[in-house]
């Protein structure tokens, strides 16, 4: 079992994306919150996916440069945004020889890193790019699951399947708190803020059941750091 390809699901992904109420009321605004300006910024999306992130920031008045494993995705996101940003079909883990030292100011990462089984890699990575007091903002699936969810023991790192209704059978990783900052202050990092929203009331009005899960339990951690 392997981590989702996601060049096999990109168009499903790219055409249902932006109606998925957790992502655009609950991800989506609680890792833009995390950012700092980025107007006049130059901005790393890594993990770029079809591209909602690179023109969210572009709107904002940053140059964007988007990464992502998945050539489909690149696609998308090239047919997204044209000349606004530029985009390379790389992985975050190993961005040598496409993404400069000390080339960017922000790196933001959405819900991209527990498709990685290794973040040690993808956070140096993230710091070989930045310029010294650069920002990292990244959300991942949450190290806590509801109860019932994911199964195995909390301190494993685990390979998990899902079926979700809208894309099928999903494969990703997850792993306890440490597991994700102990490799990035080992990165480099400063962690400036741990993230674990409650959703919006706009949420529950869209959708209520989906609501009282995240009450309870937060799908997401959101977490922003500084390069030291």
């Amino acid at each position: 079992m392997r981590p989702t390809d996601y060049d096999d699901i990109a168009d499903q992904y790219a055409a249902r994306i932006d109606d998925r109420v957790w992502n655009t009321l609950y991800e989506r605004p609680n890792t833009l919150a995390m950012l700092p300006p980025v107007e006049g910024k130059d901005v790393l999306d890594a993990g770029c996916s079809p591209g909602w992130y690179a023109e969210a920031l572009v709107d904002r008045g940053a140059r964007v440069v988007g990464v992502d494993r998945s050539a489909r995705l690149i696609e998308l996101a090239r047919e997204r945004l044209g000349n606004r940003a530029r985009f390379h079909c790389v992985d975050i883990s190993d961005m040598r020889g496409t993404v400069p030292d000390a080339s960017a100011d922000i790196v933001v990462s959405s819900l991209v890193l527990h498709y990685i089984a290794d973040l040690r890699p993808a956070f140096a990575e993230c710091a070989r790019v930045l310029r010294a007091g650069g920002t990292l903002v990244f959300s991942t699936v949450h190290p806590v699951p509801e109860p019932g969810r994911h199964g195995g023991a909390y301190h494993q790192t685990t390979l998990v399947e899902e079926h979700w209704p809208w894309l099928g059978t999903m494969h990703f990783y997850r792993r306890p708190l440490s597991e994700i900052t102990e490799p990035l202050v080992g990165a480099g990092f400063v962690i400036e803020r741990i993230c674990e929203p409650m959703p919006s009331e706009e949420l529950r009005a869209k959708d209520p059941t989906g609501y009282e899960r995240l009450r309870r339990n937060p799908a997401f951690i959101f977490v922003r750091a500084r390069k030291d």
